[in-house]
């Protein structure tokens, strides 16, 4: 395979029975332990997601939100969301508002969607796994009573959103000596470790029916929050199985998750950009760059205008991934690379947050389990609800007040979310899981990672580590985005040639967390190897068995 350097920051990881690929070493350590074990990839996954919780609290928790991708051994990809509900009693008038912001306060609990993490994890254990809840959970509890060895993302990821931790518990629970974390540091969270023992003893019914679902509402009746134990209760039984969307390209099947995602963007981004033979086309040069940043950007407006609940709202993705409109949209991007993009100018700094994680496990009998989970921002709505160590989410803030838009917030409906957990099928079998974090960047970093695989034969680890860009489009963005946010490390003549066509830049490092923190795994079949490539823009690592 071509490399995108000559060096890499992180060597690829082999195996024989199976990969995982995390944002932290010791939650991908917590997967290895269930290959070791005899388990499966849905075992490894699910250790460490739970190892997630423990080994970086600040974006993940069993009350996160998210989405998933999974193939059975020989058989098709389904999906699964948990992207956490509007609570029933949801009245719009009682969620406060910030100047700028669309949806609810991210700092109040009242921008709390119902936690559907946990039973997620539980699902997908039961109906792919080998392991039993309790095995999978062992390792998050060992991790969070011997402590965490906090590094420096850890400190930079904390410094961005600490100050948003509500007085009192909530903020001890972090910083136990009252001030913020440096490298080094060891986080002990033995609430957290008793509330993971909790659940291995009880099961999901200790978060949506017990103990903890006793704490969560005493919570919310203490700071006026809207959650209640019937939306706890009712949570397991509303997630379901679906099927996901797909389109083919350079050969490959690329599956994502339906609405209420955004992946249907991602995949038409793939569709417009198949018409340029890419390959062919200097790797990072300026052709490739503006080719992907210009059918990204086509297919943004689609995800504004359509992505929603499709219980709620109608969400075309045929129409919207159809031959005709997908020309359309091509025609766009044609006429954007023929004329360039007008005048630039000095490009301010954009908002930096994010609190989302993604990992990908892979065996060697064909079973792959990919998902993207989230808190929202760093800490979710700051809120850890009291005695428990566990961080709630501010799901709600993602969604609109503005009445009539796809993403108003209703009773009982989810909202759009710009993630989108990928699978790749090569000649009939699964041969690639991947995904990212980075807010409505992680659109177009998917979709990077998956040119650098399949129109340049990269490696998963070099496709990971490729320099990468995304546009400034999240929601507080106007629209059509006009600001590209890009790596340092493009060519040179990249970059003279983004300035030269007018292109806004903002060039935010060597090396950046804003452009996502990628995590995947492939199935070679002509050697039966496994790899995996994890990113170094965030603690992340893969390991193999």
């Amino acid at each position: 395979m071509k490399e995108a350097t000559s060096r890499s920051l992180r060597p690829v990881a082999y195996g024989r029975r199976g990969v995982i690929a995390s944002a932290n070493p010791l939650a991908s350590q917590a997967g290895l332990r269930m290959y070791a074990a005899g388990g499966n990839a849905v075992d490894a996954a699910v250790a460490a997601a739970f190892a997630n919780t423990a080994a970086e609290p600040y974006y993940s928790s069993i009350c996160s939100v998210g989405s998933l991708m999974l193939t059975p051994p020989g058989g098709t990809p389904r999906a699964l969301d948990f992207l956490g509900r509007a609570p029933a009693g949801l009245e719009v008038s009682r969620l406060p508002r910030q100047p700028g912001q669309r949806g609810p306060d991210p700092d109040s609990i009242c921008s709390v969607g119902i936690p559907g993490a946990l039973a997620a994890w539980a699902r997908v254990l039961a109906d792919y796994g080998t392991r039993s809840l309790a095995e999978v959970i062992a390792p998050a509890i060992e991790i969070a009573e011997a402590g965490v060895p906090l590094q420096r993302f850890d400190v930079e990821g904390w410094a961005v959103d600490a100050d948003r931790l509500h007085a009192g518990y909530s903020r001890s629970n972090y910083m136990p000596e009252g001030r913020p974390i440096r490298a080094g540091d060891l986080l002990r969270q033995p609430d957290l470790a008793a509330s993971l023992r909790l659940i291995a003893e009880h099961g999901i019914d200790a978060l949506y029916h017990g103990r903890l679902a006793e704490a969560i509402v005493a919570e919310m009746e203490r700071r006026g929050g809207l959650i209640t134990r019937d939306d706890l209760a009712g949570c397991p039984g509303s997630l379901a199985w679906s099927e996901p969307i797909s389109v083919d390209y350079r050969g490959a099947t690329i599956y994502a998750t339906p609405p209420p995602t955004s992946a249907f963007q991602m995949l038409a981004t793939l569709a417009v950009a198949e018409a340029w033979s890419i390959g062919d086309m200097d790797h990072l040069g300026p052709d490739h760059l503006l080719t992907l940043a210009e059918s990204v950007r086509a297919a943004r407006l689609d995800s504004e205008r359509w992505a929603g609940d499709p219980d709620f709202v109608s969400v075309p993705v045929g129409e919207l991934l159809s031959p005709g409109h997908i020309a359309e949209l091509r025609a766009r991007v044609e006429d954007r690379l023929r004329t360039g993009a007008g005048a630039s100018r000095a490009a301010p700094a954009g908002p930096a947050r994010s609190a989302t994680t993604h990992l990908a496990a892979l065996d060697a009998s064909g079973l792959g389990v990919n998902m993207t989970q989230s808190l929202g921002w760093g800490f979710g709505c700051g809120v850890v609800v009291e005695g428990t160590g566990i961080a709630l989410n501010h799901s709600l803030h993602w969604g609109r007040l503005e009445p009539g838009h796809n993403n108003e917030l209703l009773p009982g409906k989810r909202h759009e979310w710009p993630i989108a957990p990928t699978q790749v099928f090569r000649d009939g079998r699964l041969s690639a899981v991947l995904g990212t974090p980075g807010n409505f960047g992680i659109l177009a970093t998917t979709a990077q990672v998956l040119s650098n695989l399949l129109d340049f034969g990269l490696d998963i680890q070099h496709a990971i580590e490729a320099p990468r860009f995304r546009w400034a489009d999240d929601t507080t963005d106007a629209l059509p985005p006009t600001r590209l946010i890009a790596e340092t490390r493009l060519p040179a003549a990249t970059r003279e040639a983004l300035v030269a066509r007018g292109y806004e830049v903002e060039w935010v490092g060597d090396w950046t967390w804003r452009v996502g923190g990628v995590h995947g795994a492939v199935f070679d079949p002509a050697t039966g190897w496994l790899s995996g490539g994890a990113d170094p823009r965030r603690n992340g690592y893969a390991l193999a068995w």
